[in-house]
């Protein structure tokens, strides 16, 4: 099991796109979510509608979810 620790966001961006587990906050609720982070547009998606933008990400777990083969 690797321990991480979480980038703060936007202070740090993703190097590269890809899926993330992110840190978002919902009405003062701190939920971990599948996010789509954007390199060309620096900006987070919903991980299954990458049309639905999502705000008040707080930070993410740099390690970047590949997917399954």
């Amino acid at each position: 099991m690797k321990v991480v620790e979480w980038k703060r966001y936007p202070q740090y961006q993703p190097e590269e796109s890809g899926l993330y587990l992110a840190n978002w906050k919902l009405n003062n609720i701190y939920c971990i979510i599948l996010s789509f982070f954007d390199n060309n547009t620096k900006k987070w998606y919903d991980g299954t509608d990458r049309e639905k933008i999502i705000d008040a990400i707080n930070a993410f777990n740099p390690y970047k979810i590949l997917p399954f083969a």
